[in-house]
């Protein structure tokens, strides 16, 4: 292979550039060496060692003598928060809010990490005088979300409808559905006030807001109802089910109610199958067996009950057909395995009976329109957790697909 002469040139250079590079480095870290004062390593130290409030001390002390080392400071302090160690993060953003050589913009973000500390400390009060503190800075939208987090927190619902539009009109993004539910916390409170005007107020901002927000139209049915007006209930009921019929859970026992006032048990018993049918529910089904069994007997609700069971198997199906079968029965040898049986059955289904998030897996037995998991809205189905393993929905898309039958 004949030797090109270029090389002759380039493996000088590359040499002469690698002891130039070197010799810059010797000098970088003496320099660095110079400027960092003994503070700082004094600081290293005390971290390494697992000393963390000698850790603090050494490190305000580089702050007071080096502006540049700000950004150290955050660093620590969030590596405080993620340890839990809140009380040394709000120290070290106290430090710096108050020091006067640092940026304005240095000075605000010490302001907004100083109002998560004390959110996540449950210091609400100094967590909003925080946040609003930067209503007129580079980060108002940042705090206006931290402010959002903090009213939901306190149930302060007319504030967090105000903050949420004050989003909005930042750019931020804020679901329609979950603006509608703060107007829905809103009326609940008016219900439990005795306020039933305020109450269908809210309910209205609510719809217009996002006129798919199912919990708004079971308010105004549960309000029509316990003002006698049946006939408006049972309506405000047909038109959550025209938003999300895996809803209807929730009314099945007043719509039932509803009807039997009205002395129209027949289309009410015709509606509850129609239901049970279209959108499968144990809790929907337990309430056509009761209405099966006031109005043509027992035996009436047990067939009613085994057919249920037959179509779309499950354990928890299984477990109130077995209860109502032994209603009554003499206790023989057959209807003591019978009972056994069922007490097996009855164990095995507790867990099943729990409601779950589809966002988070959170399980509760009681049902929420916000999850205490992760506080999201309308991630939880009012169906059992047996019920969405066999027929899965979603909270949010499955407003108008009724159910496959098996």
């Amino acid at each position: 292979m004949e030797f090109e002469t270029w090389w002759l040139v380039l493996i000088p250079l590359i040499f002469s550039l690698g002891w130039m590079a070197a010799r810059l480095e010797k000098r970088s870290d003496a320099s660095v060496r110079g400027q960092l004062p003994a503070s700082y390593f004094k600081g290293v130290n005390f971290l390494l060692s697992e000393q963390p409030d000698k850790a603090i001390d050494a490190f305000l002390e580089v702050a007071a003598i080096d502006t540049h080392t700000v950004e150290l400071h955050f660093a620590l302090a969030n590596l405080f928060r993620k340890k839990g160690e809140i009380d040394r993060a709000i120290r070290v953003h106290q430090f710096l809010t108050t020091r006067e050589q640092i940026t304005p913009a240095d000075r605000e973000k010490a302001t907004y990490e100083l109002g998560v500390d004390f959110l996540r400390a449950g210091i609400l009060d100094r967590a909003e005088q925080a946040f609003h503190s930067l209503s007129g800075s580079d980060m108002k939208a940042e705090a206006s979300r931290q402010l959002l987090e903090l009213y939901e927190l306190e149930k302060a619902w007319d504030k967090a409808i105000a903050q949420a539009h004050k989003l909005r009109e930042y750019g931020a993004d804020v679901p329609a559905g979950d603006i509608a539910h703060f107007y829905c916390e809103l009326a609940a409170q008016f219900i439990d006030a005795g306020d039933l005007p305020k109450a269908k107020a809210e309910l209205q901002n609510a719809l217009l807001t996002d006129a798919q927000n199912v919990r708004a139209s079971l308010l105004l049915g549960d309000i029509y109802f316990t003002q006698n007006q049946f006939e408006e209930a049972i309506g405000q009921w047909r038109a959550a089910e025209r938003q999300n019929p895996w809803y209807l859970p929730l009314v099945g026992p007043n719509m039932w109610a509803a009807f039997k006032k009205l002395e129209r048990e027949e289309e009410g018993i015709a509606a509850l199958l129609e239901y049970c049918t279209m959108y499968p529910s144990i809790d929907l089904l337990l309430v056509l067996a009761q209405a099966v069994e006031e109005t043509k007997g027992p035996f009436a609700a047990f067939e009613l009950l085994r057919e249920q069971v037959r179509a779309r198997p499950s354990l928890l199906g299984l477990d109130k057909l077995l209860e109502h079968q032994l209603r009554g029965k003499l206790d023989d040898d057959r209807m003591q395995d019978l009972r056994l049986t069922r007490e097996l059955i009855s164990k095995h289904t507790q867990r099943l009976e729990r409601y779950r998030c589809q966002s988070c897996g959170f399980q509760a037995k009681k049902f929420y329109w916000q999850c205490p998991g992760c506080a999201n809205w309308d991630s939880i189905v009012p169906r059992r957790a047996e019920e969405l393993d066999f027929y899965p929905v979603s909270a949010k898309k499955a407003a108008h697909t009724p159910a496959h039958t098996h």
